[in-house]
């Protein structure tokens, strides 16, 4: 199924790549892959088939998996991951099957895609955990799940006795709160507690950010008005009420105004909209970043992240638990303001948006982590770390 041209089988290593079905998992993986294939390795790519064009156009091979219909996006984490361990208790034997004796030399998961590690076991090659999010830290189970102890999710249970069956050591403790080797896509200065984390290894390598436009491209009005970018992500965007806010806070202001508000909201509409705002379903978000003066975002780390690489501030929506702490950080750094959903007003958008701009201490913080970012070394040191995996592995026949 996924042969390597004879003659090359010494020179081409496999890497394998698990991730669950989540566009905030799957994008700020796909620089690092495309970095992996510019470099001479083969990689496939376990993934729904909704990501397999993203995953072809930077190189890879997709190794698809079937899951069950999870319908709208929870936002209770609680709720989330055990619908994940659902996902990779059905993926698992299909993976297995997928890639029969085409075994990898290094496997790279997501967070949340457990199939990585029990598989990775299975066949003796290392595993590197891929983290869209914060790297385990201590109270960050209290944060993100409101509970005290990981093994109290649903689904956990039968995710340990898959654990014991595959070889993983430590079960779901040390699997989840303490990875041997973690790949962070945002830098150590915008870390949770960065002294608590317990990972044997973090290497937090920042946004790996490419080259996207096979999503299309957007480019910015001839005109003077200043780009004001909306988005609640692709998750937790089925909320009219907050677009007619934000339409009622910014219209007539001099803003040009581009929403991103979901397929839902975009097929029902928004009533009438005036000059000045475009309202997509989606939009190339690195284009419209590149534009923008300023974010108004639900706080996803890799919208942050692609915010903060091109110098925006942000005003932080959250929606949900890990967004909260990520609009905590944000505040603490002091680049941008959170503002909790429940208060998200015309008035409090439209306060929200002006003191951003008007801080000077703002544009400071963002340029701090705009520095950060570039010193973190993104996709190219994402592939270092996998690239010294490898060359600590020595080379076997499956």
């Amino acid at each position: 199924m996924l042969s390597v041209p004879l003659g090359d089988a010494e020179q081409v290593r496999h890497v394998a790549v698990f991730n669950v079905a989540m566009p905030g998992h799957v994008i700020p993986t796909l620089a690092v892959v495309r970095e992996l294939v510019r470099r001479g390795h083969r990689v496939s790519y376990a993934v729904t088939a909704q990501f397999a064009d993203d995953v072809r156009a930077v190189g890879a091979t997709p190794v698809l998996y079937e899951a069950p219909d999870a319908g709208e996006a929870p936002e209770d984490m609680v709720v989330g991951v055990t619908g994940a361990v659902i996902v990779n208790v059905a993926a698992l034997p299909q993976l297995e099957t997928a890639f029969g004796a085409d075994v990898p030399d290094v496997v790279l998961s997501d967070v949340y895609a457990w199939a990585g590690p029990l598989l990775a076991a299975r066949w003796g090659v290392p595993a590197v955990q891929l983290a869209p999010t914060h790297i385990p830290y201590d109270g960050v189970v209290q944060d993100f799940y409101g509970l005290d102890d990981i093994a109290q999710i649903p689904g956990f249970p039968e995710l340990a006795e898959a654990l014991e069956e595959f070889g993983v050591p430590g079960g779901v403790h040390a699997l989840t709160l303490a990875p041997p080797k973690t790949i962070a896509f945002f830098p150590r200065s915008f870390q949770r507690r960065p002294e608590t984390v317990k990972a044997g290894e973090a290497h937090w390598v920042g946004p790996a950010i490419c080259d996207r436009s096979f999503q299309g491209r957007w480019q910015k009005p001839e005109n003077d008005k200043p780009v004001l970018y909306i988005s609640l992500g692709s998750q937790f965007n089925r909320h009219p009420e907050f677009y007619r806010s934000c339409i009622e806070a910014f219209d007539g202001l001099g803003w040009h105004v581009v929403m991103s508000v979901g397929s839902d909201v975009a097929a029902t509409g928004l009533g009438l909209v005036g000059d000045g705002f475009e309202v997509h379903a989606c939009v190339p978000q690195l284009d419209v970043l590149a534009a923008a003066s300023v974010f108004v975002t639900h706080g996803g780390m890799g919208s942050l992240m692609e915010a903060f690489s091109l110098g925006v501030p942000v005003v932080v929506v959250p929606q949900m638990a890990e967004q909260r702490v990520n609009a905590s950080q944000v505040e603490e750094l002091g680049a941008g303001r959170h503002l909790p959903r429940e208060q998200a007003t015309p008035e409090t958008l439209r306060a929200a948006v002006q003191a951003v701009i008007d801080d000077r201490q703002v544009a400071a913080a963002v340029a701090r982590l705009r520095r950060d970012i570039s010193a973190a070394g993104g996709a190219a040191a994402a592939a270092d770390v996998v690239e010294k995996t490898l060359a600590d592995t020595p080379t076997t026949t499956h």
